[in-house]
């Protein structure tokens, strides 16, 4: 590779008020203030909350609300129902966002100082034939804060990082390998046990295929990077048995019960079997559909990167992060269908090589990558604004009635508070943008740093002038409420079909419904709901003679989402 030299004043030190106050923008929004939104955030919460309320059985077989998800390991919901059950005072679904955010805020950590680790090593400091180069700590830092910063600016990971999911989980999770796998190279035994640690926690979230895959980037890189080399002995006795022992302990127990734990262990072990396959040509497709604005603007910059240190690709800098990289890719292309999870593992270390690659980015695209930032954040701003004010004010006329198609009947209302930080937000965005206009400054991260900032400055927009209108088309609220309001009060259980899982966190936690597990038949249950997309007027058909329709009702942002609640015209089998 080319010598490259980085001065003082170019790995010049962000100031770290600076730095935390943009994290706290990225996180904070999006966490506080609403309710468990549908599909995967309120189904992760379901899982926690129904640990927290069970028993025992609850906690070795995750489920919401007696329906199983073998897919997913128990760890993250472990964590999240323990911290629930300490603070019973408080609202379960806000004590999860508060575990959450205390994940991705180890998550930043934790990566922050693996990169740091790493890029003030000797193998990457920069030339210094003058004697003007920065020194190790001035440049680590400097690789460092800029990894942060482009993890900020990663588009893929905004939305899945403030879930309360398994998904959200595995990154902190993979961020702890790479703090351990960097800490290594110089406690050994150390580092090795929290490389793998975090490989055991993995797959306690999301099976054994990609923790394995992890396993053995570990293992191969002590084979082909000479610091590693060094260490193999110390990292690989420390890493395997913390490694595999600690994932062991779960499924052991699950075999030591009794059958239906067995039956559920067979089903989790025949869930990870079956996502590894053969090459897809689907799963191609939707990779290449997915990654590039995924990853966006990481993955240019990690290409860059690799090319420029490509004479050094066993530097630990590199080989780390490009063999962390390669696995979960790898069974991203081997797994049988694309299902939008692949894509969270390759993060970190993905945006890890980026941030090496950027001490050697030429001046022309960092002014592209800056420019492109500031018209691309400023017009969703400007966007964002306007269609607030038509759906506030109602003019012009055409882009509220676009508007209000998020919600449909939902009638907003100004509310001082949001207005007041969308406007502190917008100023603190163009001052970012006059301040890196006007100084233009020499230091690395400047490359990133309208990205990250730009990013943050849409999210808040949309985490608060527009929350409450997000919040009313993804939450199930209305249809909790209705439910509830036809069933008595001395009712047994109510059988379910259909139903998906965040509908049925959603109405257990908003309206306190009794579920039965299994179906009407099975569980003798009076009541029975059902969700479909049929017509409201449709009756449930003659193969369920002897039940009788009471309500039916749907969300307004989803006219094609029905839900039916039935009664057994006679008593069924637990009433007798």
């Amino acid at each position: 590779m080319r010598p490259f030299i980085l001065t003082e004043l170019q790995a010049g030190k962000l100031p770290r008020w600076g730095l935390l106050l943009l994290c706290a923008l990225y996180a904070l929004p999006g966490f506080v203030g609403r309710a468990p939104w549908r599909i995967d955030d309120a189904a992760g919460f379901g899982v926690a909350l129904t640990m927290a309320r069970g028993g025992l059985a609850d906690w070795l077989m995750p489920n919401v609300f007696g329906e199983p998800i073998p897919g997913d390991g128990p760890l993250p919901f472990w964590l999240s129902a323990l911290v629930i059950r300490v603070f019973r005072f408080a609202p379960e679904h806000a004590t999860m966002r508060l575990v959450a955010l205390v994940g991705l805020a180890l998550l930043w950590s934790l990566f922050w100082y693996a990169t740091y680790n790493l890029a003030r090593r000797p193998g990457m400091q920069p030339s210094d034939p003058f004697g003007a180069s920065a020194s190790r700590v001035d440049f680590g830092r400097a690789i460092a804060d800029s990894a942060l910063l482009l993890m900020l600016a990663t588009l893929g990971l905004l939305v899945r990082l403030h879930e309360t999911t398994a998904g959200a989980a595995q990154v902190t999770f993979v961020g702890l390998y790479l703090f351990g796998a960097a800490y290594a190279l110089d406690f050994p035994r150390r580092g090795g046990t929290l490389a793998g640690l975090g490989i055991a926690a993995l797959a306690l979230t999301t099976g054994w295929p990609p923790a394995l895959a992890l396993l053995a980037a570990l293992a191969l890189l002590t084979f082909v990077s000479d610091p590693y080399r060094l260490i193999r002995t110390p990292v690989l006795a420390a890493a395997l048995p913390a490694a595999l022992l600690p994932a062991a302990l779960w499924p052991l127990a699950l075999a030591a019960g009794g059958a239906e734990s067995q039956q559920w262990l067979a089903g989790w072990l025949a869930t990870n079997a079956a996502s590894v396959g053969g090459p897809s040509l689907r799963n191609l497709d939707y990779l290449v559909r997915t990654l590039p604005w995924f990853f966006w603007p990481a993955w240019p910059i990690a290409l860059w990167g690799l090319f420029a240190w490509r004479g050094r690709l066993r530097e630990p800098a590199v080989a780390l992060p490009l063999g962390s990289l390669a696995a979960p890719f790898l069974g991203a292309f081997l797994a049988p269908g694309g299902n939008g999870d692949l894509p969270l593992p390759p993060a970190p270390p993905l945006v890890m090589l980026a941030a090496v690659g950027l001490p050697m980015l030429r001046r022309a695209v960092v002014s592209l990558i800056d420019w492109f930032a500031v018209m691309t954040f400023t017009l969703i701003g400007v966007v964002t604004w306007a269609y607030w004010i038509a759906y506030i004010s109602g003019y012009p006329p055409t882009m509220a009635y676009k508007a209000s198609l998020l919600a449909p009947g939902f009638k907003p209302e100004w509310i001082l508070d949001e207005i007041v930080l969308g406007v502190l937000a917008t100023a603190a965005w163009l001052l970012l943008v006059r301040w890196r206009v006007s100084r233009q400054p020499p230091m690395i991260w400047r490359a990133v740093v309208l990205a990250s900032g730009g990013l943050v400055l849409a999210w808040f927009l949309l985490m608060t002038l527009w929350l409450p209108v997000f919040d009313e088309r993804n939450t199930y609220r209305v249809i909790a409420a209705g439910a509830r309001q036809n069933l008595p009060d001395d009712y047994d259980c109510i059988a379910t079909r259909s139903l998906g899982l965040a509908e049925r966190t959603s109405l257990a936690y908003f309206a306190h419904l009794r579920f039965g597990a299994g179906d009407a038949q099975q569980t003798g249950c009076d009541w029975l709901l059902i969700e479909d997309n049929g017509p409201l007027s449709r009756v449930i058909g003659p193969q369920e003679e002897g039940w009788t329709l009471v309500w039916q009702g749907r969300r307004r942002a989803d006219p094609d989402e029905r839900f039916r609640l039935y009664r057994r015209a006679a008593p069924g089998p637990a009433a007798r």
